[in-house]
């Protein structure tokens, strides 16, 4: 190896070490500051302070007299109380300890153990980060503009007023967040992984599932773009008919959103057009936690049955010692026993198994990590500009501010297939959904 090779190898692993930091003063934790993210849904706020942490910070939430949402440092800067404990007022959120009050950007209204006329309140600007409440989430901005932070981008899917949408959190995860997200990235693992046990179409489902798509790796189109929202992964399946193609995408908008389509989790597909469009969304707590928010939107004519479980259902079964649907051996001393069988069991395991910041130097990357591989580029660019002062990659916007994210996963005719950044066609305008020979809806 010579002197170049080895200088860029070593700015690879120095770029390997931080790439999973998200606190504050590191270099990837300020690219992430850079973008909203999600904090709590609306319901969570009620008449008591929330504590939550975020990006390595502890803070606190609440809802004040008027209906908005404050979001503060969780510790006073009196006496370091923390404000968990506080009691919201009509001017802000009070301090239990002495009384300090603060308002939704940090300023201390009150200190009414001091003397009446006492500047010292002036004196006190307690750390603060603008929120924002839309589609039944609470949003925050915790980067270098918080007087005047970018617009909120609202993700299509929880604009979408076509269909019933499912939205639910609760699934903590104790590993770095890239160990998923770099999972999604890798839609070839999918043919492996998800593989071990097949599982089975729903019989309702069957009459409409095109099987003869083929589901060997090396004869199925793999392609990676880089998107005005991220990174996709396009996977095109032949089938039977050389004029009619499967087509899977799933695509990853910046900063932690994950999108996918379909009625079932793994394979083998279902290989329909009922075009069910779902994902979700990562809080990213620290370096070796994050908790997963899914949304799933159902149209009419959509399948309603699933086979993913929900998240409530996956963090209560992995209390309870959830498993797959393999049968649990005797002598299976694992933490995760017969853990095959079920894909986001399969997914929590290995995701684990990486290591909570999982050694990626020791890594060899093969052709089907190129989704990996492109990530780590666009978060090393954006790494790289905000060292010198520039913004990260950009998450682009329509003219309404609605981020448009590439979720196609249906039939689709060689003429139609559009292999680029370009987004294929959306379901919104009521494409795909399983149709009998009629025409007519099936699951209507």
């Amino acid at each position: 190896m010579d002197q170049t090779e080895k200088s860029r190898r070593s700015s690879y692993l120095e770029f390997l070490r931080d790439y999973p930091k998200t606190g504050p003063g590191t270099l990837a934790g300020t690219v992430l500051r850079h973008y909203w993210h999600p904090l709590c849904l609306s319901k969570d706020l009620k008449d008591i302070p929330y504590p939550v942490r975020m990006l390595g910070e502890d803070l606190v939430a609440f809802r004040g007299a008027d209906g908005t949402v404050g979001l503060l440092g969780s510790q006073c800067p009196h006496r370091c109380a923390a404000l968990e404990y506080g009691q919201i007022r009509s001017d802000g959120l009070q301090c239990s300890y002495h009384g300090w009050t603060f308002d939704k950007q940090g300023r201390c209204v009150r200190t009414p153990l001091e003397p009446a006329g006492s500047k010292l309140k002036d004196e006190i600007i307690h750390l603060w980060y603008p929120v924002e409440e839309w589609a039944g989430v609470v949003w925050c901005y915790m980067g270098p503009n918080k007087d005047s932070p970018p617009p909120l981008p609202k993700i299509d899917i929880l604009a979408r007023t076509d269909g019933e949408m499912v939205l639910e959190r609760g699934d903590i995860r104790n590993y770095n967040y890239l160990n998923f997200l770099e999972n999604f990235a890798d839609i070839g693992h999918s043919y492996v992984l998800h593989l071990l046990v097949p599982g089975t179409v729903p019989e309702e489902v069957k009459p409409y599932c095109d099987m003869t798509a083929t589901t060997d790796w090396r004869h199925i189109g793999h392609h990676v773009f880089e998107t005005h929202f991220g990174v996709k992964s396009v996977l095109v399946h032949d089938t039977a008919d050389p004029e009619v193609k499967y087509v899977n995408t799933w695509s990853l908008a910046l900063p932690a959103y994950f999108r996918f389509g379909g009625v079932v989790a793994g394979l083998p597909p279902d290989f329909t057009n009922d075009r069910r469009e779902s994902g979700g969304m990562l809080r990213i707590i620290d370096d070796t936690h994050f908790e997963m928010f899914r949304y799933t939107l159902v149209r009419p004519g959509n399948f309603r049955g699933t086979f993913f479980p929900r998240a409530s259902e996956v963090a209560r079964g992995l209390a309870e010692g959830f498993r797959g649907t393999v049968e649990k051996k005797d002598y299976d001393y694992r933490k995760y026993p017969a853990w095959e069988g079920r894909p986001p069991v399969e997914d929590l395991v290995i995701q684990e198994s990486q290591g909570a910041i999982p050694p990626r130097e020791a890594e060899h990357l093969g052709t089907s990590d190129s989704g990996v591989a492109l990530l780590r580029r666009i978060w090393r660019k954006s790494m790289q500009n905000v060292a010198q002062g520039k913004p990260p990659k950009a998450v682009l916007t329509d003219e309404h501010g609605i981020l448009r994210v590439d979720t196609f996963k249906g039939l689709a005719r060689v003429a139609e297939i559009q292999l680029g950044p370009k987004n294929m066609p959306s379901s919104e305008d009521g494409r795909g959904l399983i149709r009998d020979s009629q025409g007519r809806l099936v699951f209507a």
